[in-house]
């Protein structure tokens, strides 16, 4: 039935005009957020942190749901692409990488031969930075299967239509590594929660937490630089995508090799807290990113939680008024 509806949503999205249909599809995600009641705390929770600041906080929950609404414009943007062209998605992109620009960085991190691995999260059009990158180069997307044989046909069929190759995640890293051994470019969503003790710990925004130790290592034992990248909207979310990318990340190896993939592992972060923390509201992140274990809960009239060590406060944007 998910299958049906969505090929139906995505020929009507070809029908309706664009500021109807992200108005619309923003509005549906925010109803959701609001029914959902376990991920909007945990929303709310994930803001709190990047803000420095508690649950119980206005600027938390207003920055929760808004973004639920850009991820629902988001998904109805992904939702509408087989109805355009690769070419008419980079007619409509926009470099901000200072010289020489995101392709630059993605040639210098080439030029010594052994691969690219870039790196995102999931925030903004995180597809339409992979579509960018594959217009300029040849580009393998890590994906996970859809557990639906029907989804996962017509998702990677449209991301080849798009130019884009698929590599998966469950697979043994032989595939990633022949890749970048004969110096070619792969492109992974690495912001994925683990439990305390499960994979790498890092401090993100001022918290520790645990993440995937598995691209760190990739890099490690390949030599293949990592580039973290971005595509964003703006505000009014207008036709223009603004594409990102840097710095250049080279792994550096010791006799150490656990210590240099959380070592790696934490420079990429770093990095990517950056780009999160100038529009931490096109972060889709619905799941508890930083664990309970790491924060003091604190009873207050709200029962909210306070982070024991909060990232610095800093003024970010959060969408536009609503």
């Amino acid at each position: 039935m998910v299958y049906y509806l969505i090929r139906l949503a995505s020929w009507l999205a070809g029908k309706v005009p664009r500021p109807a249909r992200l108005a619309i599809a923003g509005s549906v995600t925010v109803l959701i957020y609001y029914g959902w009641i376990s991920k909007r705390h945990v929303t709310i929770e994930n803001m709190a942190q990047i803000l420095g600041t508690t649950t119980s906080d206005p600027r938390a929950r207003r920055l929760a749901r808004v973004s639920w609404r850009n991820f629902g414009r988001y998904i109805s943007d992904f939702i509408y692409m087989p109805n355009t062209t690769r070419e008419a998605i980079v007619a409509r992109l926009k470099d901000t990488t200072p010289p020489p620009g995101a392709y630059g960085l993605v040639d210098e991190a080439r030029a010594a031969g052994k691969g690219v691995i870039l790196v995102s999260t999931h925030f903004g059009a995180y597809d339409v930075a992979g579509i960018a990158v594959a217009n300029h180069c040849p580009l393998y997307l890590i994906v996970e299967t859809i557990k639906d044989p029907r989804m996962d046909k017509m998702w990677q069929e449209q991301r080849r239509d798009l130019g884009m190759d698929v590599l998966r995640i469950e697979k043994t890293p032989r595939q990633i590594l022949r890749v970048l051994q004969e110096n070619g470019v792969v492109a992974v969503a690495v912001d994925r929660p683990m439990p305390p003790g499960e994979g790498v710990p890092i401090t993100f925004f001022g918290r520790e937490c645990w993440v995937p130790g598995g691209i760190a290592q990739i890099a490690l034992k390949s030599g293949a630089a990592i580039l973290p990248g971005y595509c964003i909207y703006d505000e009014d979310y207008s036709p223009t995508y603004y594409l990102g990318a840097g710095p250049i990340i080279y792994p550096e190896t010791t006799s150490d090799k656990k210590g240099d993939a959380v070592r790696l592992t934490q420079r990429m972060f770093t990095a990517l807290e950056e780009q999160i923390r100038a529009r931490p509201d096109q972060w889709a992140m619905f799941r508890r990113f930083w664990p309970l274990e790491t924060a003091t809960t604190s009873a207050n009239s709200s029962g909210s939680v306070t982070p024991h060590a909060q990232a610095t406060a800093t003024p970010v944007s959060t969408g536009a008024a609503e």
